[in-house]
């Protein structure tokens, strides 16, 4: 066993890869995107997508990560996956928050406070259900809903959680927003 730290990045980007390609998402989850997507790039957007689909292996490494390093649960308490050997526990407790925090960062995860959730164990982005995104433009834009041809006037925020007009919009696509994860989108919202 391998302990925790920043080789398992290196490890993941081989051998647990995560996508940013829209199109490994699934129907009609990837259609409702490309449209939301383009609606929002007609209307002056800029949309940058960061992920898309992941394996289960990389969605296990970044959850386990997370909740050690924020101090969320016990090395110990992680759970085994088959086909990562990776020893979450240093036998001192400030080596194992180092090595999870080599990680965290090398991932690029978002804690708090921009996201106050661990990465899930069983997240939409391993169906390809969920995407990654941060979107920005400047003052005000004209966005057209999903079958309404009358635009939605939405004024830029820099937290994308507390945009609820943008959420409106995304929502009549079936893109939905997690509010306290600043980039997620997806199916459900979670």
């Amino acid at each position: 066993m391998e302990k925790s730290g920043k080789n398992w990045v290196t490890w993941a980007n081989t051998n647990a890869k995560n996508s940013s390609d829209i199109s490994k998402l699934v129907d009609p989850f990837k259609s409702n995107v490309t449209a939301f997507i383009k609606a929002l790039k007609e209307a002056g957007a800029s949309v940058s997508v960061s992920s898309t689909r992941r394996s289960e292996k990389r969605a296990y490494l970044f959850h386990w990560s997370w909740k050690i390093y924020l101090e969320k649960a016990k090395p110990e308490d992680a759970t085994k996956k088959a086909g990562v050997d990776i020893e979450w526990n240093h036998g001192d407790k400030a080596k194992s928050i180092a090595g999870a925090k080599e990680m965290v960062l090398g991932f690029g995860l978002a804690v708090p406070p921009n996201s106050k959730v661990a990465p899930s164990l069983t997240s939409n982005h391993i169906s390809g259900k969920a995407i990654d995104m941060t979107i920005t433009w400047k003052g005000t834009i004209e966005v057209a809903r999903k079958g309404n041809p009358k635009k939605v006037k939405i004024t830029y925020m820099p937290n994308a959680n507390s945009n609820l007009e943008l959420h409106k919009v995304g929502k009549s696509y079936g893109v939905i927003k997690h509010t306290s994860d600043r980039p997620h989108w997806s199916v459900t919202g979670r």
